[in-house]
């Protein structure tokens, strides 16, 4: 592959850019193989990739640029979600970089939704249980009243286990939802770092 072919490429994959952004890439590029010299534009092209590599980075960072600038044309509708996808998917190793990241991520959260889940349907059983064994021992309480006490004894512990244990549960919910957001905001931070260090 040589200069001409490699910019053609990289042109035809820039095409969702605005014009002005799309010229500016392509003379940035054009500068870098002129001050390189003819007699290293192989070097060139090895040092940065494919033309797919750098038009995943050239619409990351003008997606970033665009959200960090405030800037409405960008804003409007999904363009900046666009441009990341576009991004994504023109890197053949980020895909599945990105599906495997989706794939941890979601298991985190199915993890620990079950284990919230687990811990809300034991307190519900245990409260439950204990309400319905303090109505079996009422009923049960003509006829035969020591039974009755035993059942009704029961129910009151059984139920109020499962009263104290919904303050934690509150508790594990909240702790756990923002220890999972905190991470997952970092995860997608040090990608964004590693990424602008690329570009």
């Amino acid at each position: 592959m040589n200069k001409e072919t490699y910019l053609k490429a990289l042109n035809r994959k820039l095409k969702k850019l605005p014009e002005d952004e799309r010229e500016a890439a392509l003379d940035y590029y054009n500068e870098y193989f002129d001050e390189a010299g003819e007699e290293n534009i192989q070097l060139v092209i090895k040092k940065l990739g494919s033309p797919s590599h750098v038009t995943s980075q050239i619409l990351a960072d003008f997606a970033v640029k665009g959200l960090e600038n405030g800037d409405e044309s960008t804003k409007k509708g999904i363009s900046a979600i666009w441009f990341i996808i576009l991004a994504i998917l023109a890197s053949p190793i980020a895909l599945p970089l990105l599906i495997a990241v989706v794939a941890l991520i979601f298991s985190l959260v199915i993890l620990c939704g079950s284990f919230i889940l687990t811990f809300f349907i034991l307190v519900l059983a245990l409260s439950l249980s204990g309400i319905v064994s303090i109505i079996g021992g009422l009923s049960v309480f003509a006829q035969h009243w020591p039974t009755a006490l035993f059942f009704i004894g029961s129910g009151l512990i059984v139920s109020g286990i499962g009263i104290l244990l919904f303050s934690p549960l509150v508790s594990v919910t909240k702790s756990t939802s923002a220890a999972l957001a905190k991470w997952i905001k970092k995860l997608f931070d040090k990608m964004i770092k590693r990424r602008k260090e690329a570009i």
